[in-house]
């Protein structure tokens, strides 16, 4: 996917603290899952129970440039985070 805020046009973000996604885009529910500089691993905790279709991963590297991976589906059902890795799917 492209760098910078068009990497994922269409994004809404909910407001703050809801406890079912963190926005939409084209009708469907994402959640976002962001990757920092200082974090040297790609790997993203994603709870089972979250309510989303669609989760958005975005990488911001050492100069700030932002990468971002959209992947299809969820990890339903109940219990540990699943651990999901920005280069998978």
């Amino acid at each position: 996917m492209p760098y910078g805020p068009k990497a994922m046009p269409g994004l809404r973000r909910h407001v703050t603290h809801l406890p079912r996604s963190d926005g939409t885009t084209n009708g469907k529910l994402v959640e976002v899952k962001t990757i920092s500089p200082e974090k040297s691993s790609d790997v993203v905790l994603v709870k089972r129970q979250g309510d989303f279709m669609q989760l958005l991963i975005v990488r911001i590297d050492q100069d700030f440039q932002f990468k971002s991976k959209l992947r299809q589906g969820r990890t339903q059902g109940s219990g540990r985070p699943v651990s999901l890795r920005a280069s998978q799917g």
